[in-house]
């Protein structure tokens, strides 16, 4: 049986090795986001959770891969307001879809179950949130 700390091991290390790490601005972090003062952050984190971990012969496991990716400022006639950064959103959505489709570890198999971005309440940003499910097969 693998625990929830041994499958964010897992996506933990396949992130760390890919081209979407790489891309982003901030952290990888497998708890929460680092710290960065009030406000807003600037940095695009990686953040990993487990939602839910069945434990039985057949493992099925689905974890949240969140990265976060600050607003853009857009000025018209004078007024400077924050909306999603698009072309940002676009990548590093491109991104995650190469990184997590169809991988397949040691003893594990991992794939995209959903993709959706979310504004994130209390800050000027959004949130890039990917739904992959986790499959195992214990002894």
């Amino acid at each position: 049986m693998k625990s929830d700390i041994d499958i964010k091991d897992d996506v933990y290390n396949i992130i760390s090795s890919s081209k979407l790490k790489t891309a982003v601005t901030g952290s990888l972090c497998k708890r929460g986001r680092p710290f960065y003062g009030t406000g807003t952050t600037g940095k695009e984190d990686i953040c990993i959770s487990v939602l839910a971990n069945q434990t039985s012969q057949i493992q099925e496991a689905f974890v949240n891969v969140n990265i976060y990716v600050q607003d853009q400022a857009i000025t018209k006639k004078g007024n400077t307001r924050k909306e999603e950064n698009t072309a940002r959103l676009r990548e590093l959505c491109q991104l995650s879809f190469s990184t997590f489709e169809a991988v397949h570890g040691s003893d594990f198999r991992l794939s995209m179950s959903e993709q959706r971005v979310i504004a994130c309440e209390g800050t000027s940003e959004h949130i890039i949130n990917n739904k992959l499910l986790y499959q195992t097969i214990n002894d």
